[in-house]
Parts: C-alpha cells; structure tokens; sequence
C-alpha cells in the first residue's frame, strides 16, 4: 500500500521543504508516496546548481518571489502547472533503481493519462530531434532525450534526488502559459484544451499506482514528517543564505 498526498495550494519554501521531509522519512515500511501540490502564488524556482545571478536575465520573472531547489536542473516559473513528487523507499543500500527506468515509468503514466483528453504528448527522445547543448534558464526551454512534449514544446520536466533511504522525483507539468513567462506554451496554448486538474490527479494516481504496483491511501504529512520539513523550511529553503548559495 503507498500513501497519496492532495497539498493545498502553499508557498514556494514550505513545498520544497515538504518534499525534503518525505525524502528524509522514507522507508519501507511506509512504502512509496506520491503528493501532489500547487502554489499559493506565482513563484520562480533555481536548479540547486543554478547561479542566483542568472535569474537577473529574465525579466518577466523577477518580482516573483525565489526558492532554490534541492534537485537540479533549469528555472521554473511556477504558476499555471500541476506538480507532482514521487517518493521510493529503497529496501536496502543496494536497492536502487536505475534513474532512467524511473523517469520513462512515471512519464509514461502521465503520456497516458493524457491521452484521456485526447492529448498526445511523447517523449522528446522519440521525436527525432536533438538536444541542444546549451542550457537556457529556464527549465521548459531545455530537452533531453525523457521530456515529454507537445508538437516540440516541452510540457512535463522532472528531477530527482537521492537520500539515504528513499529516491525523489519531482516534476512539473505545464497546463497553460503564465504572464511571468509568456514565451512557454502550455497544453491549453498547444491543444486548446483545458484540463480538470481534480480529474487530471485522478487519472494520473491511477496509472503511478500500476507504475509502483500498489493502490494509495488517501493520506496526509504525518506529524513527524511536518515537524522535519519546518526545521527544513528553517535551514533550507526559507534562508537567504541557502537561496543565494551559488
């Protein structure tokens, strides 16, 4: 049995710090735990290796407010998306799974839930084309060969991150464009639709249940879970040292 998470809508630093919390309580015992989550209010996140300085570039987000991500990879500007994390419990030391078996499942169950609204989103991978070099700023501007994308724009993006007892990833799928990034298209500019998210959480808990071969528990962050991500919260992503580390 694996726990499913609903999060209310909060604050870029108590999401990541929440993230960080489940990754430090993993285990097997409790099995794996997919969350779901949203943003109180449009904010701008940096890979954990990204120069704080590069976000000076991108002028359409720089009143947003700043978080620094745990997990690496591009900027992301999130406003109008649906963002998910997945944590795996490892068995043992030994016990982990190759990051590109993982990336290819998850994606693969968010390709098919997709496909209920007749959307047909692929991997960039089988698309023909090929990755640029380069690495822009912002996150849905890069490619690699597991992205999921829309008649080539990117739609889906993850990252993981490793701890000693469990693996994270996490990801954002882009439902429509956002004023603080006009020049990314979401699926509502790429296939005039507009999803459910409500819907779209069903279908997607649906398909990563057969991904991790477990049916969820409605649930919640437990005690000890919310008392780690706030000294998390305190230590990590609401310190300006830690957001200005690079």
């Amino acid at each position: 049995m694996g726990r499913l998470i609903i999060s209310p809508p909060d604050r870029g630093s108590a999401n990541m710090a929440i993230d960080d919390a489940l990754l430090a309580n993993a285990s097997p015992e409790q099995g794996p735990t997919l969350r779901f989550y949203r943003w109180c209010e449009p904010t701008l996140s940096l890979g954990y290796f990204q120069p704080i300085a590069c976000r000076h570039g991108h002028t359409a987000s720089e009143v947003l407010p700043l978080v620094r991500r745990a997990s690496g990879g591009g900027a992301i500007i999130h406003d109008r998306e649906l963002t998910y994390s997945l944590i795996l419990p490892l068995v043992n030391k030994s016990d982990r799974s190759a990051a590109l078996d993982i990336y290819r499942a998850v994606h693969g169950a968010f390709i098919d839930a997709l496909a209920q609204w007749g959307i047909s989103a692929q991997r960039f991978g089988e698309t023909g084309q090929d990755a640029k070099t380069a690495e822009p700023f912002l996150c849905f501007q890069r490619r690699n060969g597991e992205d999921l994308v829309i008649s080539g724009y990117k739609v889906l993006g993850s990252a993981q991150r490793r701890g000693p007892s469990g693996v994270l990833q996490h990801g954002s799928l882009l439902l429509a464009a956002s004023e603080a990034a006009p020049e990314l298209p979401g699926i509502l500019e790429l296939t005039s639709r507009t999803i459910d998210v409500d819907s779209l959480i069903g279908q997607l808990s649906v398909k990563l249940a057969a991904v991790c071969g477990v049916g969820w528990s409605l649930g919640d962050v437990s005690i000890g879970e919310l008392s780690s991500s706030k000294a998390i919260l305190k230590e990590k992503f609401s310190s300006v040292q830690w957001t200005a580390k690079r």
